[in-house]
C-alpha cells in the first residue's frame, strides 16, 4: 500500500507539472493570460507558444485524456480483485493510455505536414521565376519562417519528445503494477486450466468405475 501511495504521489506530481505547462501555453495562445518578465521560463513559454500555434489545443486534449486514463488505471490497479469487471477496466484504461500516447505522436506528425504545406504554399505558391529572383533566397526563407515552417519543426519536437516522455511516465509510475497484474492473471488462468483438467480426470475416473467389465 505504501508503494502504491508513493507511485500515486509521483504520478500526480509529474502529470501536474506537464499539464500545467501545456495549459499555460494554451491560455497564452488564446490571449487569456500574458506573461511578463525576462526570465528563462517566461521567454521559453513565449517562444514555444509562438511556435506551436493552434496545435497546443490538441496536445492539451490528448494530454488530458492520458492523465484521466492514468488516474483510472492506477485506481483500478490499487483496488483490483478477482472481479471480471475490474480486469476489464484495467485492460480498457491501459489501452486508453497507449491510444492517447499514439494520438500525441499523431498530432505532431499532422501539424508537421500542415506547417510544411502552409509554409511552402504561402512562400512560393504562385511565384514565377522572375518574382522569385526579385524576392531572393533570403526573402523566400523569411516567408517560410513566417508562414509555418517553425510550427512544423516544433510540433515534431513536442509530439515526438512528449510522446516518449508520456511512455516513460507510464513505465516509471505503473510499470511494476502492470507487470504484477499480468503475472497474477496468468497464474489465475493456469490455476483455472489445471482445475478443469483435474475435474475432467475425476469425471473420467468415475465413468470408468461405473462401466461394467465385459463378461467372458
Amino acid at each position: 500500500m505504501k508503494g502504491s501511495k508513493f507511485v500515486l504521489f509521483w504520478l500526480v506530481v509529474i502529470l501536474t507539472i506537464i499539464s500545467t505547462f501545456f495549459i499555460l501555453l494554451l491560455l497564452k495562445q488564446f490571449g487569456l493570460v500574458e506573461f511578463t518578465g525576462g526570465g528563462w521560463l517566461v521567454k521559453g513559454i513565449h517562444t514555444i507558444g509562438d511556435y506551436l500555434g493552434s496545435s497546443i489545443l490538441f496536445f492539451v486534449l490528448a494530454l488530458g485524456g492520458f492523465c484521466f486514463c492514468m488516474w483510472k488505471l492506477n485506481f483500478n490497479l490499487m483496488t483490483h480483485g478477482p472481479e471480471a469487471d475490474k480486469e476489464a477496466d484495467i485492460r480498457f484504461y491501459n489501452a486508453g493510455t497507449d491510444i492517447f500516447i499514439t494520438i500525441f505522436f499523431a498530432i505532431g506528425v499532422l501539424f508537421t505536414a500542415w506547417g510544411l504545406q502552409n509554409a511552402l504554399v504561402s512562400s512560393i505558391g504562385g511565384v514565377n521565376k522572375i518574382e522569385a529572383a526579385q524576392i531572393g533566397a533570403w526573402g523566400i526563407l523569411k516567408r517560410l519562417v513566417d508562414n509555418g515552417i517553425l510550427i512544423a519543426l516544433w510540433t515534431t519536437i513536442i509530439g515526438g519528445g512528449g510522446g516518449y516522455l508520456l511512455r516513460f511516465v507510464k513505465y516509471i509510475c505503473l510499470g511494476k503494477q502492470l507487470t504484477e497484474f499480468s503475472i497474477q492473471q496468468r497464474k489465475l488462468e493456469n490455476d483455472m486450466l489445471f482445475a478443469k483438467l483435474d475435474a475432467i480426470k475425476d469425471n473420467m475416473g468415475k465413468m470408468e468405475s461405473k462401466t461394467p467389465s465385459p463378461r467372458r
